[in-house]
């Protein structure tokens, strides 16, 4: 038992240290998670996917018969008298009237609102891209401002004691007055760009937490910019292209739907009668009738209604043609940029960044070392400091014409 106690004690112990770790790590707001709280109820996507669904319905609907006719009809009532009891003419009858539309007019405007439905759904799809997309940028652009003030957090030590190597120079009469001022003002002015780094990560975490909620945005982010899949797919699997097409086949649909306007309607009507009078020992009569309608005179109507189909899906199949344009533009600006700032972001990481380090960390014992003057030691922190910032910010950036470019290219992986 001796020997067990300190075994136990240190798994405890390990126990103990480990789970507030793991609990810590769980409490990090990745992207992927940033964007499954952006899909639960987003607006857009639920209102297309409801659309697709009354279309489905209305396309069951279309297609059935419509409703019987009852009919309920008073026969050769005599005009002098209202009493049918006396009169051996009068009839009573009860049918029914059943109407077969013209041609497969059903089946056409089923399969119209299906296009439509597939259509809806496809909007639907494009919503969940575009929520993608916006969450995916506001998520970027707030861990950019976060990194950005990381940098000049860490480089307020720095400026403090550059401001300190600065003011015992001074005391020791190697720096004049307007040295000593120099560095006071580059502090004041790295406290200023705090204060404004914070203000526009509190509207980056404003437009986050449309997306997230503001309980998830309390969460810290990864300490890292994420990185997004290398984009693969290709333009025409955009959802925006299957929705354009999906208005085209309902077009083709409706121009067959039009063109059954030329052939005729159908109505077919069965009747039973019975006499008022049952004295004369007249039967009871039976009546079928069937109507047509003739569609002889077609210029105004049928002519028109199927040039006008016609137009709307000619207009359907230019739609598809702009957007495929549109589309076009968007992906071959962004593939252009994305290029452009993948090669800066390895530049500012293989040379610029360690080139920046190396020329302050020269110019600070140069100046220790009475070799440099003062103000290339405040130009060469200042350029480090901004070559740490501008390669956050390309960083950023070229993860934002990625994000644009999954977009486009129809991913959300």
């Amino acid at each position: 038992m001796a020997f067990r106690l300190p075994t136990m004690l240190a798994v405890l112990l390990s126990t103990s240290f480990l789970l507030p770790l793991s609990a810590l790590s769980e409490q990090v707001l990745s992207l992927s998670e940033a964007e499954r709280l952006a899909l639960i109820d987003d607006p857009a996507t639920l209102r297309y996917r409801e659309l697709a669904e009354a279309r489905r319905e209305a396309a069951i609907s279309v297609r059935q018969l419509p409703d019987p006719m009852l009919i309920m009809e008073v026969m050769d009532v005599a005009r002098d008298g209202i009493s049918i009891d006396d009169d051996s003419m009068t009839q009573l009858r009860v049918g029914v009237r059943q109407t077969f539309p013209r041609g497969d007019s059903r089946r056409l405007a089923s399969e119209r609102e299906s296009a439509m439905a597939q259509a809806e759904a496809a909007r639907s799809s494009n919503a969940e891209l575009a929520a993608v997309r916006a969450v995916r940028r506001s998520y970027l652009v707030l861990a950019e401002q976060r990194a950005i003030l990381g940098v000049l957090e860490q480089s307020q030590p720095l400026f403090e004691d550059l401001r300190e190597i600065t003011e015992r120079e001074f005391a020791s009469g190697f720096a004049d007055q307007q040295d000593l001022l120099r560095a006071e003002l580059e502090l004041s002015r790295l406290h200023d760009r705090l204060l404004n780094v914070q203000a526009q990560e509190a509207v980056a975490q404003a437009q986050l937490a449309r997306w997230v909620g503001n309980e998830a945005l309390s969460r810290p982010l990864s300490l890292d910019l994420p990185e997004l899949a290398e984009p693969a797919g290709t333009l025409l699997a955009h959802p925006l292209l299957d929705a354009e097409q999906a208005v085209i086949d309902a077009g083709n649909h409706g121009v067959e739907l039009a063109r059954q306007g030329y052939k005729p309607q159908w109505s077919v009507e069965l009747t039973y009668g019975t006499p008022t009078q049952r004295g004369m020992g007249m039967p009871d009569r039976m009546s079928a009738m069937v109507m047509v309608d003739l569609p002889l005179f077609t210029r105004q109507r049928q002519d028109r209604d199927l040039s006008a189909s016609v137009h709307r899906r000619e207009a359907a199949q230019y739609a598809w043609d702009e957007q495929a344009r549109e589309l076009q533009r968007q992906l071959g600006e962004s593939q252009a940029r994305w290029q452009l700032m993948s090669e800066r972001e390895r530049r500012y990481q293989q040379l610029l960044l360690p080139q920046a380090r190396e020329n302050a960390e020269a110019a600070e014992h140069g100046y220790r070392n009475r070799t440099t003057d003062f103000n290339s030691l405040v130009r060469a922190r200042l350029t480090e400091l901004e070559t740490r910032i501008e390669a956050v910010r390309i960083g950023t950036q070229r993860r934002l014409e990625q994000v644009d470019l999954l977009y486009l290219l129809g991913e959300n992986a």
